[in-house]
């Protein structure tokens, strides 16, 4: 017999929801009848439009909208109209993947439906950061968390939903965009400074990525242009290397004719799971420990051990020490060991090495 309708709630930010919208598909597998709804921010929406195992989104209003844009199927408006709407919907679960104050007056508001609430872990990262001495255990994968709450084996494979939400207009810019040679898709951004692997050391893979026959796509969000100019910089004279400046549905459109990607822990990252794509995350001042690095068969970590490591939990501005050496010091040569492995190929040369940078201390 199926279930009744399933809410899911994750308001913010684009990486998490990422993660979240993994979460209908697993209902979907548990019920394949079963009506799933999904509360986010418009903007988020926009970017999961089309997900295949959602029924109808549940937008908060934050003024990101776009009137050109195709619009999500469902309903738009403040917190008092969704949770007016939601009542109506005759929910028999929510599952609040935020717990906050805003998603926790969502679950509030429909009294009779069943709470599922997934361990946070929040103490637990923070004594991985302020109290490593204590030996905090290390939090599993989240996607295991989230199979888990659903009630589905921890090795059922994730289906790559955003390969199905996009549509066959930004399939076929994407394809133009790729052309004819195998890459790799390298998100060189990330919100937090410390989070970001060196540009320069980004460019040295992607020019080693041809002892691996690929070439190097650099995706930049379309707003960082300090980085996508130093970019330009680095890259000059050099016409294996491109860089894409997309929003995230084209971006994650190119991303799947890619061999693999590698990126630093932010939303790019994610992309890999979604789409089906092998990926190789870089970590610096976060850990894979947290839980949010990629878990796949096909997926992999580059870090180097530090004992300041991890010094957030969620990224600084500048690195406490001032040397950033948990990136600094993580050379392209191990990322492309990690690339390599996935893929199954062999480099034809045996070491590749960024330039050093003025001021950086090499060790």
């Amino acid at each position: 017999m199926p279930h009744g309708p399933a809410a899911v709630i994750r308001f913010s930010s684009l990486g998490d929801v990422l993660l979240a919208a993994h979460v209908p598909s697993f209902l979907r597998l548990a019920d394949p009848e079963r009506r799933v709804l999904f509360v986010t921010k418009e903007r988020f929406a926009a970017a999961l439009r089309g997900h295949p195992d959602i029924d109808r989104f549940y937008m908060l209003e934050d003024g990101s909208a776009d009137p050109a844009a195709p619009a999500p199927l469902g309903v738009r408006g403040g917190l008092g109209d969704l949770m007016a709407h939601l009542k109506r919907e005759g929910i028999a679960e929510v599952i609040d993947l935020h717990q906050n104050w805003r998603s926790s007056r969502v679950v509030g508001a429909l009294p009779r439906a069943k709470r599922s609430l997934p361990a946070k872990h929040a103490i637990r990262r923070r004594l991985m950061v302020h109290a490593r001495w204590l030996g905090p255990q290390a939090i599993p994968p989240i996607l295991q968390t989230y199979r888990q709450l659903i009630g589905i084996s921890a090795d059922v494979p994730v289906r790559p939903w955003l390969r199905a939400a996009l549509t066959d207009s930004e399939m076929a810019r994407a394809r133009e965009r790729a052309g004819q040679h195998d890459f790799l898709l390298l998100g060189v951004g990330a919100r937090w400074e410390t989070k970001r692997w060196p540009a320069r050391h980004f460019v040295a893979l992607g020019a080693a990525a041809g002892r691996l026959g690929l070439r190097a796509r650099y995706a930049v969000a379309p707003a960082d242009h300090a980085l996508e100019d130093e970019l330009r910089s680095l890259l000059s004279g050099d016409p294996r290397g491109e860089i894409a400046s997309l929003g995230l549905r084209d971006a994650a459109a190119l991303a799947s004719f890619s061999r693999a990607i590698v990126s630093n822990d932010s939303a790019m990252l994610h992309l890999g799971q979604a789409l089906g794509i092998p990926t190789v995350g870089v970590f610096g001042s976060t850990v894979p420990g947290f839980g949010f690095a990629p878990g796949g068969p096909r997926d992999a970590v580059a870090e180097i051990p530090l004992p300041c490591r991890p010094c957030d939990v969620h990224g600084k501005r500048r690195c406490p020490l001032r040397h950033h050496a948990c990136m600094e010091r993580l050379m392209p040569d191990q990322v492309l060991d990690a690339v390599a492995a996935l893929l199954g190929r062999r480099r034809t040369e045996a070491t590749t090495e960024a330039p050093p940078s003025a001021g950086v201390e090499r060790r």
